[in-house]
């Protein structure tokens, strides 16, 4: 595999992998945290107005009204919902449950086509990958051994409603008319999700609970912040719009069950988290739950784009 192939697979991999961790570093910090709707709404709304800058001047992007207006309303749905979700749920539970509730969007997105789009059918494997997601994230929800790994139960019921709006929101926009830009869509739906976020965040009273500036910029808050700017959205998306269009949607959407395993493995590494019995067997459920899901639709994409061999062709491998 060529180096840059291998370096934008590292990003998607460890960088948004990572990103739980920081987020978590911002909103669950025991002394002087951030707000989460206004961390959130930070960081969506830098990383937009960098992506939206570079994608309309170097790229020559044009954006209609219209495609402003789609990718503006999907902002609201997708990163404004799920990720107040996701930023206040990190309060209550780890980084690592964070990672493996958020992983389970693939399961909704699939169970969706099934069952609303009627764009996929349903079988065994994929009916059962829905089912063991589900129960993974159950287990999850359960309180956990040890003050590091106890979770709250209204935390990820409040992250798998975040899920089901980005997942809607994902099916949605298959019919709205967006950007041709992968980058100028993403970008403004960023912008427009992080303004929201940052209305909300004043709506709720965070702007009068900030700490005090000395305690808000430290080292560990400056850095995580320009992580989740920089490294998990600017870079990150960036090389994630490259393989899209370099590698098989199939291979890239591998981050969607290796992100979780980097973020239990940074969160017990570099802040001590650790999961209780039951939540252990919950993350496992739940990633092979999203491999099964993706399996499949990896077997129908095939299907619907390769042309038909006689079996003495099939591949052994």
């Amino acid at each position: 595999m060529p180096l840059r192939k291998l370096l934008a697979y590292a990003c998607i991999y460890v960088l948004w992998g990572g990103s739980f961790l920081a987020i978590r570093e911002l909103v669950g910090a025991t002394r002087a945290p951030v707000p989460p709707f206004f961390a959130a709404g930070f960081r969506f709304a830098a990383a937009g107005l960098v992506l939206l800058a570079w994608s309309l001047g170097r790229e020559r992007a044009r954006l209609t009204l219209r495609q402003a207006l789609s990718s503006a309303g999907l902002g609201l749905v997708m990163f404004t919902c799920e990720y107040s979700a996701l930023f206040w749920a990190e309060t209550r539970v780890t980084s690592g449950i964070a990672a493996v509730v958020s992983a389970t969007i693939p399961v909704w997105i699939f169970a969706g086509e099934m069952w609303l789009l009627r764009t996929q059918r349903a079988s065994a494997l994929a009916v059962g990958g829905i089912g063991v997601g589900f129960a993974g994230v159950v287990l999850l929800a359960l309180p956990g051994s040890g003050a590091a790994g106890r979770s709250s139960a209204v935390a990820v019921a409040a992250m798998v409603a975040g899920a089901l709006c980005w997942s809607a929101g994902t099916l949605a926009s298959r019919r709205m008319d967006l950007p041709t830009s992968q980058k100028t869509n993403a970008s403004v739906q960023m912008l427009c999700g992080g303004v929201l976020l940052l209305v909300l965040s004043g709506a709720v009273g965070e702007w009068h609970r900030m700490p005090p500036a000395p305690e808000l910029l430290t080292p560990r808050v400056l850095g995580s912040m320009a992580y989740l700017v920089v490294a998990a959205s600017i870079i990150s998306y960036t090389a994630y719009v490259w393989l899209l269009t370099h590698d098989s949607p199939t291979r890239v959407s591998s981050y969607a069950y290796v992100n979780p395993v980097i973020a239990l493995i940074v969160g017990a590494a570099l802040a001590g988290e650790r999961l209780g019995a039951l939540q252990a067997v919950g993350a496992v459920l739940v990633l092979a739950g999203v491999f099964a899901t993706l399996r499949v639709r990896a077997r129908v994409a095939q299907q619907e784009t390769s042309p038909r061999r006689e079996p003495a062709e099939e591949s052994a491998s």
